[in-house]
């Protein structure tokens, strides 16, 4: 797979993660079971990009991304 196929898949894994996050947030979950179901995806994420031929630089960048949208979660009410 070459790294434009692992970058367009990713984006794909990410929309699911987002709409799950939304939906368990609309559903009224616990934050803990909220947070920690978007920590696991997270990892999950991070983990097939490494080792795959995408660079540090643009992990990095997605893993700050998804450390800010982690907080803004925890922030929100």
């Amino acid at each position: 797979m070459g790294q434009d196929d692992q970058i367009q898949r990713l984006a794909t894994v990410f929309a699911v993660l987002l709409g799950t996050v939304t939906e368990m947030l609309r559903a009224k979950a616990s934050r803990a079971i909220v947070l920690d179901a978007y920590d696991d995806a997270s990892d999950q994420i991070i983990a097939s990009l490494r080792g795959n031929g995408v660079p540090d630089e643009r992990i990095q960048t997605l893993h700050k991304t998804l450390a800010r949208l982690r907080l803004a979660l925890e922030e929100s009410k």
